[in-house]
């Protein structure tokens, strides 16, 4: 058992990326509104608002989808759909994809483990 964590930065690909997990049977995924630390850190300390005109484009919001993965091909289905989406994770502007291991899991279909 594995968690699928992905960290979209680009809020435009969020229904490219929802329809590869679909498409690989990743139903129980959930997708979390996120602000970026760099936000929040601004909003208390606006000496950051000048850090940001230095490191380049602003990505102040993203979306974090969360997918438990019992199948650990359907992790590689998603690749696979990703790159023929041109979806490629290497681009910090597209965002950040892992996986995680999942030792404990209550929930449906523990059996599977």
């Amino acid at each position: 058992m594995k968690l699928l964590v992905i960290i979209l930065k680009n809020e435009a690909l969020l229904e490219q990326v929802t329809s590869a997990l679909v498409e690989a049977g990743l139903y129980d995924s959930s997708v979390l509104d996120g602000e970026n630390i760099e936000t929040l850190a601004d909003a208390s300390m606006p000496l950051f608002t000048s850090f940001k005109n230095l490191f380049g484009e602003d990505f102040s919001y993203n979306r974090t989808v969360i997918s438990p993965v019992r199948d650990p091909r359907a992790v590689q289905d998603v690749l696979d759909i990703f790159e023929q989406e041109n979806i490629d994770f290497t681009d910090p502007d597209i965002g950040t994809l892992m996986t995680i291991p999942c030792v404990l899991f209550n929930g449906d279909n523990r059996e599977d483990l």
